[in-house]
C-alpha cells in the first residue's frame, strides 16, 4: 500500500522501491549485503521525503527549491512546483508581484503587448464625470444620472456623442467641450464613438491613432528624423501607413546603419471590418465584395460594365457606402444589364459581443 500511495504522487519511486524488495528477495539466495541494501532504502526515504515538501502557492514559482513572487506582469494560477509564471496576455495586466490572475483593461480597452504590469498600459476612450468632488470613470455607452449644475464631463481619450434630454446628440472630444449654454445636467448618455484611433480599418491608411511603438516594443523615431521619407513629415514618431508596400501602419526604429522600418504593434479593427457600426454602413471597410441577390461588385475605379461617378473609392470591388448616399453598404454589380447596383448583406456590430480590436492577423 505505501509503494502504492509514493506511485500516485510521486510515481519515479514505485521503481525503486519495487527494485529493493526484488534484491531482498535475491539477498536470500545469493547473500548480497545487507549494508548496500540498507544504504539504498535510506536514499529512497531521503528523496521521498524532499520531494513531498509543501509546494509553492499560487502567484509563485520554484527556484533551486524556494518559492519566489511572480514577477508584475505575469502570474501563476495555480499551486505545485513550477518553475516559471505565465505572461498576463494582451488586454489584462498585473500591478503587483505575486500575482495568481491578471487584471482586465475597463471595457473597450486593451494593451499593445503581452505583460502589462499597470493600469496605464491599458488604451481606449475614457470620459470621467465628477459630481461633488466624486469622480466617475465611463469606457463604454452609459446612462448618466444625479447630475447637478455644478457637474463636470471631462474627455480624457477618444471620441464621445452626449445625448442631451431633447434627443441632441453633441460631440465631445479632449479639445472639443460642452457647448454653452449646456449644462451638464442636461445629458443623459454618452457614448464612445467608433474610430480609427485605437485600431485601424483596411490597410491603416486612415489610423490617426497616437500608437509610438514597434510590435517589437521599440520606440518609434520621428518622421522628421527619416531621410528616406522626404514627403512625409508629420512632425511625430506616431505609426502611420505612408503609401501602399505596406498592409498595416509601421513606423521606423534605429538601425545598424540606417533607420529600419517595421510593422507597429497596433490592432487590426473589428467593428467596420467584421460588421457595420451604424446602420448606414458609411464607415464600412470590410472585405465583403458581393450582394445580397449574389452578384459579383464591380471594381470602384473602373466603368465597365457600369459608368459611374465614384471612381475615388478606390481600386477594389469591396461593398462600401460612399458619401452615406444609401441607406447601407452597397456596390455597383457585374451584371451586363440589371440589376445596376444593389445592397450588400452586412450584420450589424453588437456591442459587449463583438470584440472591438482584432490581435489574431498579428
Amino acid at each position: 500500500t505505501g509503494s502504492s500511495g509514493i506511485n500516485a504522487e510521486y510515481g519515479e519511486f514505485d521503481s525503486g522501491l519495487s527494485s529493493i524488495l526484488y534484491a531482498l528477495t535475491i539477498e536470500r539466495h545469493y547473500h548480497i549485503d545487507m549494508k548496500f541494501l540498507s544504504l539504498a532504502l535510506l536514499t529512497v526515504v531521503v528523496c521521498s521525503t524532499l520531494t513531498q515538501e509543501q509546494p509553492c502557492p499560487r502567484g509563485t514559482y520554484l527556484v533551486f527549491g524556494e518559492c519566489h513572487l511572480c514577477p508584475k506582469g505575469s502570474y501563476q494560477p495555480s499551486s505545485g512546483r513550477r518553475s516559471y509564471c505565465l505572461r498576463c496576455p494582451r488586454g489584462t495586466f498585473a500591478a503587483v508581484r505575486g500575482a495568481s490572475e491578471c487584471t482586465p483593461c475597463l471595457e473597450n480597452h486593451f494593451t499593445y503587448f503581452d505583460s502589462s504590469e499597470s493600469p496605464d498600459a491599458c488604451v481606449g476612450p475614457k470620459l470621467v464625470v465628477t459630481t461633488d468632488g466624486e469622480a466617475s470613470e465611463y469606457t463604454a455607452d452609459s446612462d448618466l444620472e444625479q447630475l447637478s449644475e455644478k457637474t463636470t464631463v471631462e474627455v480624457k481619450s477618444g471620441k464621445w456623442t452626449a445625448t442631451t434630454r431633447d434627443g441632441e446628440q453633441i460631440e465631445l472630444t479632449p479639445e472639443i467641450s460642452l457647448p454653452e449654454p449646456l449644462l451638464p445636467s442636461d445629458l443623459v448618455k454618452v457614448s464612445p464613438v467608433l474610430t480609427n484611433e485605437y485600431c485601424y480599418t483596411g490597410i491603416g491608411h486612415d489610423y490617426q491613432g497616437r500608437a509610438s511603438v514597434s510590435e517589437y516594443g521599440i520606440e518609434c523615431l520621428n518622421w522628421d528624423d527619416v531621410l528616406s521619407m522626404p514627403h512625409y513629415n508629420p512632425g511625430h514618431n506616431y505609426c502611420r501607413n505612408f503609401g501602399t508596400f505596406s498592409k498595416r501602419p509601421y513606423c521606423f526604429i534605429s538601425g545598424d546603419v540606417d533607420p529600419r522600418i517595421v510593422p507597429c504593434a497596433v490592432p487590426k479593427c473589428v467593428w467596420d471590418e467584421e460588421c457595420k457600426s451604424s446602420p448606414s454602413g458609411e464607415g464600412y471597410l470590410g472585405p465583403l465584395d458581393m450582394t445580397e441577390t449574389l452578384y459579383k461588385c464591380q471594381n470602384w475605379s473602373e466603368d465597365y460594365p457600369h459608368p459611374h461617378g465614384y471612381n475615388e473609392v478606390g481600386n477594389h470591388n469591396q461593398c462600401r457606402n460612399p458619401r452615406g448616399a444609401e441607406e447601407k453598404p452597397w456596390c455597383y454589380t457585374m451584371a451586363l444589364t440589371f440589376p445596376v447596383w444593389d445592397y450588400c448583406d452586412i450584420r450589424d456590430c453588437v456591442a459587449g459581443v463583438d470584440k472591438r480590436y482584432n490581435f489574431r492577423d498579428h
